[in-house]
């Protein structure tokens, strides 16, 4: 398979072949990986009678191409062409900021200047 056929960049990783040439049950996988991070391509080709009666492409993710190679090459020698990736660590949860009192941030509130008091005159103030 070349880089034009399929238009992205390839590089074989693995191959895996059963019976011998111009057996018509026999087929070969060829594992490529691909450009993109995580992305692998499985081509298969093989005589009339085998699985592969004409050649398929599976895109696979990293981990569907590990499974892949554990079924036909062993686990340790799958884990040796395709190394096993640290699992992310999940952040934990944030917790509800402290409320910091630092001189700068910390201002006093302000005080209300007390209320006029409204000198009303009474009626009786009016009157005289």
């Amino acid at each position: 398979m070349t880089n034009e056929i399929l238009g992205v960049q390839l590089e074989i990783i693995a191959q895996h072949s059963e019976g011998y040439f111009g057996d018509p049950s026999g087929f070969e996988e060829l594992l490529y990986s691909t450009k993109t991070a995580n992305s692998y391509l499985l081509v298969g080709k093989g005589g009339y009678s085998s699985k592969y009666s004409a050649t398929a492409v599976y895109e696979l993710t990293r981990r569907q191409a590990q499974d892949y190679l554990i079924g036909v090459k062993g686990e340790e020698e799958a884990y040796r062409i395709l190394p096993k990736t640290a699992p992310q660590k999940a952040k934990p949860a944030a917790k509800p900021a402290a409320k910091k009192t630092t001189k700068a941030a910390a201002k006093p509130a302000a005080k209300k200047a007390p209320a006029k008091k409204t000198t009303t005159k009474n009626e009786t103030d009016a009157k005289k």
